[in-house]
């Protein structure tokens, strides 16, 4: 084993540092006299990283907004390839594509091994960017199950590990139906999301409370959005809702989840809630999005499970009127739920695997080892 080798660890937004810090506390386990830098959050700083820049100083949503911040970004880039340069042993880009593929070719010409952990959806555009991949990485470290053959067959060192949800903060059992109530609106963990997609969620609520007039309404907020943002909002829309800050609690206590598309979708389903996925892009964002992407769903729960077991209303289908339609279906159709939440069910046990962030540690000490 090489004297207190040093890993570099990068994510980006608030799963990205829950999961990176998971990760660190591992590393740390695994390969005690590691040094340890990260572009990261508080997260993966307070797992004992030396955070070298701040993921919130770099919060942006979508191709534009990086494209408005693109000077910030380089600065950011040219930093970290500066690192790279300096003596690192590996290099574990944790998902966060856009700016951890860049840096993960850099680190295979300073021939620095590159363990991925959390694989960007590059199966979603397309077999050539997975074959562009495969020249920047030693190895994938893998948290959906059906992404270990598509990498395998491109030739691309791969293993499927468990997603974190599952091994490395496994969600409290999932509540009886009986015990919910109430309707959780969460309009993502970005505040571009949230002023673009919560504004939606609030007039759908306003259509289904003239259906349902004592039906209540919860918005999950997220760590990483302003307090003020939700009610600044929610006051021009004039609805009754409570901001809540344990989306977990409030995930695994409704009777239904308005969500937008991303790793709540999967949360929610863990918990066995009902959930419909709502999600909205600016014009631009989403025409590259559907120029790039080549899968038929945007959900996680729906990709997994290889159907659209949850209704999906995206950009001009996002609409309060139709998603409403669809949401009082759910709450007054007790087979339909049923139906939803039987499907849900099979998603623990395709999620489990052989260790999650321990696991991905050992990967990480054998490539340090070997090389």
């Amino acid at each position: 084993m090489k004297n207190a080798p040093t890993i570099l660890v990068t994510c980006g937004e608030a799963s990205g540092d829950l999961h990176a810090a998971n990760l660190v506390s591992e590393l740390q386990k695994k390969i005690p006299d590691a040094r340890i830098l990260a572009l990261g959050g508080s997260k993966v700083a307070e797992a004992g990283a030396s955070l070298l820049y701040h993921i919130d100083d770099y919060a942006m949503i979508g191709f534009s907004g990086v494209l408005a911040n693109l000077p910030k970004f380089l600065r950011l880039e040219r930093g970290l390839k500066r690192v790279l340069a300096n003596g690192v042993d590996l290099f574990v880009p944790v998902d966060y594509p856009g700016l951890n593929l860049r840096l993960a070719a850099r680190a295979r010409e300073l021939k620095i091994p590159v363990l991925y952990y959390i694989s960007p959806q590059v199966w979603a555009w397309g077999k050539r960017r997975i074959e562009k991949l495969g020249k920047s990485v030693d190895y994938m470290a893998l948290i959906l199950p059906f992404e270990e053959q598509i990498y395998r067959d491109q030739g691309i060192p791969a293993e499927f590990v468990g997603h974190p949800l599952v091994e490395d903060h496994e969600l409290p059992t999932p509540r009886d139906q009986r015990e919910r109530s109430g309707i959780g609106l969460l309009p993502g963990s970005r505040p571009q999301e949230v002023r673009r997609i919560l504004p939606v969620l609030l007039e759908t609520a306003k259509l289904i409370r003239t259906h349902r007039p004592q039906e209540k309404f919860s918005i999950g907020a997220s760590a990483s959005v302003p307090t003020q943002l939700y009610s600044k909002i929610l006051s021009r829309h004039s609805v009754d809702a409570e901001i809540k800050h344990d989306t977990q609690a409030l995930m695994a206590s409704s009777s239904l989840l308005l969500v937008a598309s991303g790793t709540a979708t999967l949360q929610g389903a863990l918990f066995e809630t009902p959930l419909i996925i709502v999600y909205r892009l600016s014009l631009l964002n989403y025409l590259i999005a559907r120029k790039l992407v080549k899968i038929s769903h945007i959900g996680l729960v729906n990709i997994i499970l290889g159907e659209e077991i949850c209704p999906e209303f995206v950009q001009i289908e996002a609409k309060p009127r139709v998603i409403a339609d669809s949401a009082l279906s759910l709450l007054e159709n007790p087979a339909q739920r049923e139906t939803m939440v039987s499907k849900f069910g099979a998603l623990r046990s395709m999620l489990a695997g052989p260790g999650g962030c321990r696991r991905v540690a050992e990967i990480s000490h054998q490539l340090i080892e070997s090389s």
